[in-house]
């Protein structure tokens, strides 16, 4: 008679090799939504970064977040030289990034007219699988696409022509990364409380004085950064947006100090720090006194790349606590076949899958809004924000509980998971937290026609759903009626403390409405069983439930080995 193994996983467990093969959610919307064109270009890219994501990213991305950027403030005679010092890990998984041309085909001058109106998403398909290994590199990856989309609208031709190949480089080591340097310890969000002053020197060239408080990628080659250019009591409209670049054309390296490396929770593959400027050379973009007007071009792509890299964490998550519950066994059976554990993967699948959805309804709004649509310009004001306040919530939410389902194991640092945890934390903080984005969201609907054009999506789905309309009728009523409430209120302290919760359940009627969009179009299960699950939760009483089977749950997950 054998002896029953002792052993953490059965002998056939095995996880995915490759991140975009066994990610059919991802594959389906693609395959839909780009054009045949972008489709050609993309499909060999996509399968090779999610093949090295899901291998050699992996032990890349472990071996960044332990072993931390280092600052070197002096060399060995004593010279001030403030640089910061990465493990080669680090480097390597910058080669991957630029290899798959995920800024290449946006920005440099070969590609970058050859994708107008899909190039977003197609930069974001492959970040998204970026992301499920490296949630840390992310953040400097997408401080570049910024920096690069504001040259590209607001610099001059030299500049343009300077820097945008190098910023849309296929090659790690000719690639520049671009940093974002905007908060100060006086004001933090409160940009309009910024100190930083800028002197004219000549034309747009300027020297800045002052420092910054949270400098993500604090060794980028081309740094965006707003000071004062006016007085203090007019607030943001006095700040303007100047290139600032480490080294300066001539050779010459810029007066920028590092003041210390942020000790941080999460992500801590990169280097965030406190900045001086002292006389450091800047040019300004833009028009002066409209700085943050102009960098918020800036902040709503920043925005979309926070939206990204929750999906790209909680993604990993589920996929990491299926395939190891596929293979654990616990009370005589696997532990998938517990009817708790699969209620529970049915609601982090479902929140994921809308959360998709309203994070790729953005994107492609982006994408047709720089075509010229007017409509999704608007439609992008409300969303933007929107997808970056949600998909973050839910992110932490999801990992934190696909940690507690893998149990002990998931709290162990052998696993991917704690990392997971202390990098996805980051998300509702970075590019605007939950109130501050409250506040947009309720700017953004006095600004634009987005809120009304989605309460015509949600009336839209309405109609054409016999089986949820109702439920989406019932709350879009309440939701309409609540908002005709709050725009009559002449409190402004009563205004907010009642669109938070309006805006939250908008969200849910929100991902019904785009899930019954793909049920019609696409007819997959995947999408049923998730409203199913929406419709559920707008149910008031307690009923009897189900639990879904185990081949339900990978249809909803879109997972495939």
């Amino acid at each position: 008679m054998s002896r029953p193994k002792n052993e953490v996983l059965t002998d056939d467990y095995k996880a995915s090799k490759n991140f975009y093969k066994s990610d059919l959610i991802l594959q389906d919307y693609v395959n839909q939504y780009l054009s045949e064109q972008a489709n050609r270009f993309l499909a060999e890219k996509l399968n090779q970064l999610g093949k090295v994501a899901a291998t050699e990213m992996d032990e890349l991305s472990q071996q960044a977040d332990k072993n931390e950027p280092v600052l070197k403030k002096r060399n060995k005679f004593g010279e001030d030289i403030d640089e910061v010092e990465f493990h080669p890990a680090y480097w390597e998984l910058m080669n991957i990034a630029a290899e798959s041309e995920m800024f290449y085909l946006k920005y440099h001058p070969e590609k970058r007219e050859e994708f107008t109106g899909s190039r977003h998403q197609m930069g974001f398909a492959l970040g998204q699988l970026y992301a499920m290994s490296e949630l840390g590199q992310y953040c400097p990856h997408c401080m570049t696409d910024g920096a690069a989309y504001l040259l590209e609208k607001f610099a001059d031709d030299d500049d343009k022509e300077r820097l945008l190949p190098r910023l849309g480089a296929r090659l790690g080591h000719k690639l520049f990364s671009g940093a974002m340097f905007l908060t100060e310890k006086s004001g933090g969000s409160d940009v309009g409380a910024n100190l930083c002053r800028a002197e004219k020197v000549s034309g747009d060239a300027y020297r800045l004085n002052g420092e910054k408080w949270f400098c993500s990628n604090v060794n980028a080659d081309v740094i965006m950064a707003l000071a004062r250019t006016g007085p203090v009591e007019k607030g943001t409209r006095g700040l303007s947006l100047f290139l600032v670049e480490k080294e300066l054309p001539d050779g010459e390296r810029n007066s920028l100090e590092i003041i210390r490396l942020k000790d941080k929770l999460g992500v801590r593959s990169m280097a965030s720090a406190e900045v001086r400027f002292n006389d450091t050379l800047g040019k300004r973009i833009g028009r002066e006194g409209e700085g943050f007007k102009t960098m918020a071009h800036m902040i709503n792509i920043s925005r979309n790349y926070n939206s990204v890299a929750a999906l790209a964490a909680h993604r990993r998550a589920i996929i990491e606590a299926w395939q190891y519950l596929n293979h654990r066994k616990t009370f005589g059976k696997r532990a998938v076949k517990h009817a708790l554990i699969r209620q529970k993967f049915l609601e982090l699948g479902s929140k994921y899958l809308a959360d998709f959805l309203l994070v790729w309804r953005g994107l492609r709004a982006m994408d047709d809004a720089e075509r010229g649509d007017e409509d999704e310009q608007h439609l992008l004001r409300m969303i933007t924000p929107m997808a970056k306040w949600w998909s973050a919530e839910n992110a932490v939410y999801g990992v934190r509980e696909c940690m507690e389902l893998m149990g002990g194991n998931g709290y162990i640092e052998d696993f991917v998971m704690p990392k997971l945890l202390r990098d996805v934390n980051v998300l509702p903080i970075w590019e605007g937290s939950g109130n501050i984005i409250v506040l947009d969201m309720l700017r953004a609907s006095k600004k634009s026609r987005g809120l009304d054009i989605i309460f015509e999506i949600i009336e839209k789905a309405a109609k054409r759903s016999s089986d949820y309309g109702g439920v989406i009728k019932e709350r879009l009523a309440e939701i309409k009626m609540i908002w005709k409430d709050i725009r009559a209120f002449d409190n402004r302290d009563r205004v907010e403390a009642t669109a938070k919760p309006l805006f939250k359940q908008l969200i849910k009627v929100f991902q019904m409405a785009l899930l019954v969009e793909e049920k019609q179009s696409d007819g997959s299960k995947r999408f049923q069983l998730a409203l199913d699950y929406f419709a559920d939760t707008f149910e008031s009483s307690l009923k009897a439930q189900n639990p879904p089977d185990i081949d339900h749950i990978e249809t909803l997950i879109g997972w495939e080995y």
